[in-house]
């Protein structure tokens, strides 16, 4: 099993009070990885994989199978300045939000026209906007693993084989991407959670000791676990123009008592993580208030100089955010910042993602 999908599930999520259901949801809705240990206290309905039905298979011939799509017409207003007149294209994998405890279905179906909204309206609204700036987007709807894959009993009895099905769908879709629209530009790649799960898999069959690395900008992959050993050339960039590798981070809230909680990623399953400074970029282990671009908060506002980074190890350790009494009340009752992985910064990408372009097109001039 591959090491960067090994998680822990977070069951406060399914235990928190309404209101706080409902930011978690816009801010990234589940975790998305493999649990270390079935703990039974969640209990999902299933079904032989093998036995079951699969959802049609996307070709992204069509725009209809774009989240997504400089070329696809959509009524929300954030996505207008998407006209594919960029010099960079961003692809962009959504994470897991088909986590519904009564479907049976291993995999989602990317023509249910309800959950499209849901991914449309959390993770495309609030995580991948963060891009939005810095090239034309594009994401593709894609056969998500359920979330009970990543537990792993189901895993082994199934779970796999639904993952690699998304996977598939991802490999397609950018195989289309490239064929028919990317036409040689440059590329920024970006998911979160079980779609920076996917990317990796991505860099490693197009990217890694590959001709097109030096079509690479930057690769974004949070919320996942990258270690030394998962690419044979690609590496961390350790400052904040630097190009043509990835940058990664798990976000850690400081705890007195963390064995009181179950977290979405397992802290000590985290040793080998590779990670990055999501606020200077580089190697320094912290940051202070003063440094922080802003985070993206549910109302689509964001709040500047609201956190610093205390510490980073293997993961990023921040305190509550300061965004306001209300909201920042609202925030101390989250225990688990995984979710938050993009939004916590999302604005520190928004620049950092253009410097980068900025900075990869400079290196082609000199």
């Amino acid at each position: 099993m591959k090491s960067h999908i090994y998680y822990k599930l977070d069951l406060m999520f399914f235990k928190n009070s309404k209101l706080l259901f409902i930011f978690l949801i816009i801010i990234s809705s589940s975790s998305c990885g493999l649990l270390k240990e079935n703990n039974g206290e969640i209990k999902y309905k299933t079904t032989d994989f093998d036995k079951h039905s699969k959802p049609k298979q996307p070709t992204y011939l069509n725009l209809d199978d774009w989240l997504v799509h400089p070329e696809k017409k959509s009524d929300l207003t954030f996505l207008n300045k998407n006209n594919g007149l960029m010099m960079v294209d961003v692809f962009f994998i959504v994470p897991t939000l088909f986590t519904d405890r009564k479907n049976i279905n291993w995999n989602s179906d990317i023509y249910d026209n309800d959950f499209s909204n849901v991914l449309l309206q959390s993770s495309i609204k609030y995580q991948s906007t963060a891009w939005l700036d810095s090239g034309n987007l594009y994401s593709p709807n894609y056969r998500q693993a359920h979330f009970r894959v990543f537990d792993e009993f189901r895993w082994e009895n199934g779970g796999e084989k639904a993952y690699n099905l998304a996977y598939e769908d991802i490999k397609r879709s950018f195989e289309i991407f490239l064929k028919n629209y990317n036409q040689g530009k440059p590329i920024i790649i970006a998911g979160h959670s079980q779609g920076s799960g996917h990317a990796i898999r991505l860099l490693q069959d197009f990217f890694d000791g590959k001709d097109l690395k030096n079509k690479l900008v930057a690769a974004y992959l949070p919320g996942t676990k990258v270690t030394q050993d998962d690419f044979f050339d690609l590496q961390l960039m350790n400052g904040p123009d630097e190009t043509g590798g990835f940058v990664t981070w798990n976000t850690l809230k400081i705890l007195k008592n963390e064995q009181k909680y179950n977290f979405t990623v397992d802290r000590e399953w985290l040793v080998d993580a590779l990670c990055s400074n999501p606020i200077t970029w580089d190697s320094k282990k912290t940051a202070d208030f003063s440094n922080h671009k802003g985070l993206l908060f549910l109302n689509g506002k964001v709040f500047s100089n609201a956190l610093k980074i205390d510490n980073i190890e293997t993961g990023v350790y921040l305190k509550t955010p300061k965004i306001g009494f209300f909201r920042t009340l609202l925030m101390s009752t989250l225990k688990d910042y995984h979710k938050a992985d993009i939004n916590l910064f999302w604005e520190d990408i928004r620049q950092n993602s253009i410097n980068r372009v900025q900075a990869y097109f400079k290196n082609l001039s000199n």
